[in-house]
């Protein structure tokens, strides 16, 4: 059997695979995936690791891009951009920040976000404050929502 592409040329239909031998595999199915974390895509190797595992620090830290936190931090953080709370990180923090990803603990403020996305494994304390929240099955939250657009940009709109 031929086939045809739509300039009329003809194409070869492809051989049907060989039946495995003695020293090949069967083709086994492809092993299904976990689903990913929403926000997942956001860790890329841009992303610098502010406070590095097994380290404590308190302060203000702000970032003109995105930034990890795998350690212990208490005070405050700003970011233009992300911030990510790996699952080893502990923060006790206010922070503002367009877009945050917490994998591990959380305790304190998140303001005016866009979106944040809550992991399997986190555990959030305090109050969150966001035009987008994702919650991944698993995660723990004790916090003082507040999604959706501000009242404020929402009156804005209408006029």
């Amino acid at each position: 059997m031929r086939l045809t592409n739509r300039s009329d040329t003809s194409i070869a239909k492809p051989a049907a695979p060989a039946a495995p031998s003695a020293d090949t595999e069967p083709l086994r199915p492809p092993v299904a995936t976990p689903p990913r974390i929403p926000g997942e895509a956001w860790i890329d190797d841009r992303i610098r690791v502010a406070v590095g595992h097994n380290i404590n620090i308190s302060g203000k830290l702000a970032f003109p891009g995105p930034a990890r936190i795998d350690g212990q931090f208490r005070g405050e953080i700003s970011s233009t951009d992300l911030v990510v709370i790996s699952e080893t990180g502990a923060v006790d923090a206010r922070v503002r920040t367009p877009r945050i990803l917490i994998l591990g603990e959380f305790h304190g403020e998140v303001i005016g976000a866009k979106a944040v996305v809550v992991g399997p494994a986190a555990r959030v304390q305090g109050r969150v404050e966001a035009e987008n929240l994702t919650v991944c099955e698993g995660a723990r939250i004790e916090a003082d929502l507040t999604v959706g657009r501000p009242a404020r940009a929402a009156r804005d709109a209408e006029s």
